[in-house]
């Protein structure tokens, strides 16, 4: 039968049945992203990160943008072998670690800050579990960890990078 514009039901139950279809497509397409964006985004560590060490890291990016026409220089810290945290046996950590400044050694405190430096170092390097340190993730964390800490520590003066020479867990 055809109505009064010309057309026909079948044809007006068609529209709305393509109409129907693509909100059902489009809500399934929301809904299917929102559900891949949250399994995705749960096992990235740095949701897992504690709030003052996200604050520390949001402060080293913030306040420090490094220059990338200058390398500064790199200095050798002395190695650190800690007990790790872990509750079921005692395991032990031995890491090098180089600490790369924002400017000359000379222009910044970081030598009359090393006694303070190591110490939250090592408070920092005895609160980890090695399960948590053997992967990639694990040590990108303790890396940015260590760059809030000290940076939290100079006043004159920021750290660029941190760089793991010795990694061993026994």
């Amino acid at each position: 039968m055809a109505d009064a514009d010309g057309k026909t039901e079948d044809s007006a139950k068609g529209g709305m049945n393509k109409k129907m279809l693509l909100l059902v497509l489009l809500a399934l397409l929301v809904v299917g992203g929102g559900a891949g964006f949250f399994l995705m985004s749960e096992g990235e560590p740095e949701k897992k990160w504690k709030s003052e060490d996200r604050h520390a890291e949001a402060e080293m990016e913030a306040e420090h943008e490094p220059d990338l026409g200058f390398i500064g220089p790199v200095i050798d810290l002395e190695p650190f072998v800690v007990n790790l945290a872990d509750p079921d046996q005692l395991r032990y950590l031995k890491v090098a670690i180089k600490l790369q400044l924002d400017r000359p050694q000379e222009e910044t405190d970081f030598t009359i800050k090393l006694p303070a430096i190591r110490d939250a170092l090592l408070v920092l390097l005895t609160s980890k579990e090695s399960r948590s340190l053997r992967t990639v993730d694990g040590k990108m964390l303790v890396r940015h960890e260590i760059g809030g800490r000290v940076n939290a520590i100079m006043k004159k003066g920021k750290i660029q990078q941190v760089y793991f020479t010795e990694f061993i867990i026994q």
